[in-house]
């Protein structure tokens, strides 16, 4: 009996929002078979969809390779503008000129940890699907706010409509974690409205692909100067084996330490990893406004100075090689020796640009130091999609706070 009890409520939410709800397709120049889906909800007046900024960035980023429809449940098909975009909260507002749905109302509080919940797509173009489970609340140590939702949001559910017991939109679909077993993501739906109040002023249809990449850029670059540029309100060090460490180089990192498993038996690496948890998502599979820091502690047992030298290069990392070609440019590096606050070290310094977001660099940064024959730091700086002046400070800030104190 409970069983259909669920049954029949998770249909009167669906049919109570079947005609708000549309899917988006992206299709690449006059292709008739989509590149790409995703979903959306009808806001405001029923001439506003909202989903997510992931759904349509093709567009956005590529607009005369990629063009944008939606699909609604009545079979009506026709061409989508985006209005406005929230990169930091994965959000975007889109419309199209011929459309107008019922409107859902959006609840602006969190849910109480523990209220039914249901989510509303198109997964895998299986046509609309919903499912059921809980809200949790707001993740904990996460910097952009997103609810825990115990139910599947598999692909092409992302944009669609987080429902309450009363229909009401708390969030937006939008990610689930790879590997496990109904865990999903929700963005509130407290962002909605200033997007909305944005999209009274939509963005310039006759901008240039360069113009609205620079769009993109500036909001990453104000999300920077919010997030990685926080300093810790202490020192942001901490004094490991006499090494003194620059951990906290935002008051929103996390750190760990741990053990690791070191690549010879003789040598012991205790690691120190301080990162900020969150990343701003340009376009799928790139990852911008990161920032990682991570030291080594390489111990000897026993090993002759010239056998612990070559395992303590083996653990120094190389710059990383990950990235597109056609969107990032190749590292540049400079190695030099470098005396630091009480050792000598080799330092190498690599940095990259972003062939389409001009303004937005990685810096890779790596320490190794070559004063001990029984001891060595190697330590390393790694900054994701930054303003290259952020990423020179943090750099000078990293080398400077480094310290040999035995």
């Amino acid at each position: 009996i409970a069983a259909q009890e669920l049954s029949d409520e998770a249909r009167v939410r669906l049919d109570a929002v079947r005609d708000s709800v549309v899917q988006i397709r992206g299709f690449f120049d006059q292709s008739d078979s989509s590149a790409f889906h995703g979903s959306g909800f009808a806001v405001d007046d029923g001439r506003r969809i909202v989903t997510n900024y992931h759904v349509v960035a093709p567009a956005v980023l590529f607009p005369r390779q990629y063009r944008l429809e939606y699909l609604a449940s009545d079979g009506r098909r026709g061409p989508l503008r985006v209005l406005a975009i929230d990169v930091r909260n994965d959000l975007a507002v889109v419309a199209a000129e011929d459309l107008e749905l019922p409107a859902l109302r959006l609840r602006t509080e969190i849910p109480a940890q523990g209220e039914r919940a249901w989510s509303v797509g198109f997964p895998l173009n299986l046509g609309l699907t919903i499912t059921e489970g809980v809200a949790n609340g707001l993740v904990e140590n996460r910097i952009e706010q997103r609810i825990h939702y115990t139910g599947a949001i598999n692909g092409g559910m992302s944009g669609g409509p987080a429902l309450d017991r009363r229909g009401r939109v708390y969030g937006i679909n939008v990610s689930l974690v790879s590997g496990r077993q109904l865990v999903g993501f929700v963005v509130p739906a407290k962002h909605v409205p200033a997007l909305l109040a944005r999209a009274q002023s939509p963005l310039d249809a006759s901008l240039s692909a360069r113009q609205l990449r620079q769009h993109v850029t500036a909001q990453v670059l104000a999300y920077e100067a919010e997030v990685l540029e926080a300093r810790p309100a202490g020192p942001g060090t901490r004094k490991v084996r006499g090494y003194v460490l620059p951990t906290e180089m935002s008051r929103h990192v996390e750190c760990s330490t741990v053990d690791e498993k070191s690549p010879h038996a003789r040598v012991r690496v205790e690691t120190v990893t301080c990162r900020v948890p969150s990343l701003v998502l340009l376009q799928s599979g790139q990852y911008v406004a990161g920032l990682t820091v991570q030291h080594r502690i390489v111990q000897s047992v026993g090993l002759h100075r010239l056998q612990f030298e070559r395992q303590v290069h083996r653990i120094a990392p190389q710059p990383r090689s990950a990235g597109v070609p056609a969107h990032v440019a190749p590292f540049a590096c400079r190695d030099a020796l470098v005396s630091l606050d009480g050792f000598d070290a080799r330092v190498s310094t690599c940095v990259r640009q972003y062939r389409l977001f001009a303004g937005l660099y990685d810096f890779d940064v790596t320490v190794v130091g070559i004063d001990d024959g029984q001891q060595a730091l190697v330590s390393r700086l790694a900054l994701q999609g930054v303003a290259f002046d952020f990423g020179k400070r943090s750099m000078e800030r990293y080398l400077g706070a480094l310290q040999w104190t035995q």
